[in-house]
């Protein structure tokens, strides 16, 4: 039997135990036993704009975990379907496949990356279980990343685990955690995506939430990248921007190598000093 390779399982591990929302993703939810009942699957909300409210993430546990609220279940109820979702998170992974520096974390393009993100963003707002029951048909078999290692892809944790030690990744770069400069490609191209999808014409009240939910979650890889995710939805609002990118090779020239010091120069006092958020309302516009 062909077994996970222990550098990768340690930082998986690692992973996982620095994080209450990776540590409670463990734990999955019992199929028929949704904790927030009337979470719809296959809703079809309204494609017209609705008006835009303030809804905040509601948080607890005891590491301050991301809950679902009556707000959230209210937005995949209401306003925005698993099929939307999917189809933002599709347009997501159409650029990072082409983009210079995510393709290298993505060991294959065969794998249904939109779909299986497209559940976890449904199951983190509705409390579903579209998600956990994702993974219990997932393909465990172990596969070959960088130096002949192998991983087993499970849920988020060892999914950017195994990123770390992507086979495309230079050999100086495997098993580096990821950087800010790497995390604001990310935003930029993923609220990019919910753009393109026309998603935050359809829903403003989703587009903010899901800002700030990113904001919250992108905090476990770089404890610094919070406070850019506001600059990175503003930067997909410039077709400037985005054609600069993709005439520069798909290379966010302006990103890649800044460092904290140097990059929350750029930002707004106002976001740049904000502890509030993304707990509290803010403007991402």
């Amino acid at each position: 039997m062909t077994m996970t390779n222990q550098e990768i399982e340690q930082a998986e591990h690692n992973l996982r135990n620095s994080d209450a929302d990776l540590q409670e993703e463990a734990v999955e939810v019992p199929l028929g036993k949704c904790p927030f009942s009337g979470a719809s699957v296959a809703s079809k909300p309204s494609k017209e704009a609705l008006p835009y409210q303030f809804i905040p993430l509601r948080m607890g546990g005891n590491g301050g975990t991301h809950k679902p609220s009556e707000g959230s279940k209210a937005l995949i109820e209401h306003e925005v379907s698993l099929e939307d979702l999917k189809g933002m998170t599709s347009k997501f992974y159409e650029n990072a496949f082409q983009d210079y520096t995510l393709d290298k974390l993505i060991r294959s393009h065969s794998d249904p990356h939109g779909d299986r993100f497209a559940k976890w963003i449904h199951q983190k707002l509705s409390g579903s279980n579209v998600w956990d029951k994702d993974r219990r048909s997932r393909d465990l078999t172990p596969r070959q990343v960088a130096g002949g290692r192998m991983a087993v892809v499970h849920d988020r944790s060892s999914a950017h685990a195994a990123a770390w030690y992507s086979p495309k990744r230079p050999a100086r770069e495997v098993g580096r955690h990821f950087n800010l400069d790497e995390c604001r490609v990310w935003m930029r191209l993923h609220f990019w995506a919910m753009r393109e999808s026309g998603m935050v014409e359809q829903s403003p009240s989703f587009a903010d939430y899901y800002i700030r939910l990113i904001g919250h979650f992108v905090s476990v890889y770089e404890r610094t990248a919070p406070m850019f995710a506001r600059e990175s939805f503003r930067w997909s609002a410039d077709p400037q921007n985005t054609e600069q990118y993709i005439k520069n090779g798909r290379k966010m020239t302006d990103v890649l190598g800044i460092r904290f010091s140097a990059a929350v120069g750029s930002l707004p006092v106002e976001e740049s000093e904000d502890d509030d958020w993304p707990y509290y309302p803010a403007n991402p516009q």
